[in-house]
């Protein structure tokens, strides 16, 4: 009987455990940003968000002068 009661109940705790350990990776993730550096900071807000090559520019959209 004990044993039935095991395998029935672990169902029950998926719920909190599964929350925690979102919980404990959201602290981690915000503590470390915040203590990044400023120069680390800096380059990091720098970065293009866009990474766009010559090979994906359409023609409408690419502003380089012609050869």
């Amino acid at each position: 009987m004990f044993k039935r009661v095991l395998v029935e109940d672990w169902t029950l705790y998926l719920p909190f455990v599964s929350f925690f350990l979102f919980a404990a990776v959201f602290a981690v993730v915000t503590v470390r940003a915040i203590r990044l550096a400023r120069p680390e900071r800096t380059r990091l807000a720098a970065m293009p968000l866009d990474d766009s090559s010559t090979a994906s520019r359409s023609p409408e959209t690419d502003n380089s002068p012609l050869p």
